[in-house]
């Protein structure tokens, strides 16, 4: 059996939900020879955890078949001192399997009393703003930019420890005479692993992504600035807009998290797209496409309104009762509303239709908008819309926005699509 233990620095700083921030969290990834627990075994189990502010990787690796149930004890003797586990695609993969070998080895198996958190699951929640070919270990590695040597697959390692297998034993035979060759087949296998694990602590920026609207806070807000058209739009602009009309809002929060490279997703919203960037030195910046032009209001109560369709508006009984009848009708949720000119921005999603690119191909629809209700409440955000059915909610925007509207509209946005 070979035991390795080495301490190392995760490239992002590493992200736990708060109610997850108390828990000793254990990051791991098997290496097997094969998919089937019942036709083929597991010779390497790595795992990381930080101690005093160092994290530290530790790695098993058996050297003949025999050692799998020793390989699985001393994994299981270690897991159970902590109280999450965090790896990727384990639900689907490494817990069963770990679970059938116990089972085999007459092993006690401690992992399912343990809260488990799948990062491969977070990426499939948001695969739709993920702009990487795949949801691969590599692909997420590659896109946010941690470091990867390794260029081999789990599945292309299968005959590397084949041939370690034969090497080992045969250095054992000839006095050693095969050390060099051992050693570095033995290198290939332990590198694979490890880099798997070490950047599975940096991954987490999924976790963070998945919350960031729930890290946003007024005080994290540098500053709110607008990029202008070129030529301006020829609509009437409102009294407390100052000229030119912005095409970009762009909004910026400081928050401390690192990246080793700047990444950036487009979130489509009605027509434009909103971007977020996450940048190296902890910048969050939001590129808030600007909607100009006529937008509706609806008031919540249809029953306590009328639509006056010469208007084009809804009014409230109290003072619509003393219109003539023929001049008004009873409203609807659909005409029950008040149309507003002038400069807006985007502020959530009504609903949100995502298909799923399952195995089973069925389509999901998410609600998306538990803050639209709270905005629609607080007078500062109020939700405007092209028409009763559009899923795309705007408010108005004025130069005078405060900071915490800036904050309760980019929270409102950022829980839409995380």
């Amino acid at each position: 059996m070979i035991t390795l233990t080495t301490p190392f620095t995760p490239e992002f700083t590493p992200y736990l939900p708060p109610n997850l921030q108390t828990k000793r969290a254990l990051y791991f990834d098997i290496e097997t020879t094969g998919l089937s627990a019942q036709s083929s075994y597991v010779y390497l189990i790595g795992c990381a955890y930080e101690e005093e502010g160092t994290y530290y990787l530790t790695q098993w690796m058996t050297t003949e078949p025999a050692e799998e149930k020793e390989l699985l004890r001393l994994f299981f003797d270690k897991a159970k001192t902590y109280n999450l586990l965090l790896h990727y695609n384990g639900t689907g993969f490494d817990l069963p399997f770990l679970e059938k070998k116990a089972k085999r080895h007459c092993l006690t198996y401690p992992l399912s009393g343990l809260e488990s958190l799948d990062l491969y699951a977070v990426a499939r929640k948001l695969k739709n703003y993920l702009p990487t070919e795949d949801l691969k270990l590599k692909s997420m590695e590659q896109f946010f930019g941690f470091t990867r040597t390794d260029t081999f697959s789990g599945g292309e390692l299968i005959e590397v420890y084949a041939q370690f297998l034969g090497l080992y034993r045969l250095n054992e035979l000839t006095n050693h005479s095969k050390e060099q060759e051992v050693t570095a087949l033995g290198h290939v296998l332990l590198l694979h692993n490890a880099e798997d694990i070490k950047n599975l602590p940096s991954l987490t920026v999924l976790l963070f992504l998945q919350n960031l609207s729930k890290e946003l806070h007024t005080e994290h807000l540098q500053s709110a600035s607008a990029i202008t058209y070129n030529e301006i739009p020829a609509f009437s602009k409102p009294d407390k807009l100052s000229t030119p009309i912005p095409a970009v809002l762009e909004v910026t929060y400081v928050l401390p998290f690192t990246l080793p490279q700047h990444c950036e997703f487009l979130l489509a919203f009605d027509n434009k797209e909103i971007s977020l960037q996450l940048h190296t030195d902890g910048t969050v910046t939001l590129l808030l496409p600007v909607f100009t032009g006529e937008l509706k209001y609806f008031y919540p109560n249809p029953a306590d309104y009328y639509y006056l369709p010469l208007e084009d508006c809804a009014m409230h009984k109290s003072v619509a009762s003393f219109v003539e009848k023929e001049y008004r009708k009873k409203a609807t949720a659909a005409t029950c509303y008040t149309k507003k000119t002038g400069v807006f921005l985007p502020l959530t999603l009504r609903t949100q239709k995502n298909t799923q690119q399952k195995a089973d191909s069925t389509d999901v629809e998410h609600i998306v908008s538990p803050i639209k209700k709270e905005a629609q409440k607080d007078s500062s955000l109020p939700c405007f819309y092209s028409d009763y059915k559009s899923n795309f909610c705007y408010t108005p925007y004025t130069d005078e926005f405060r900071a915490e509207q800036l904050t309760l509209l980019a929270k409102s946005i950022l829980n839409a699509y995380f």
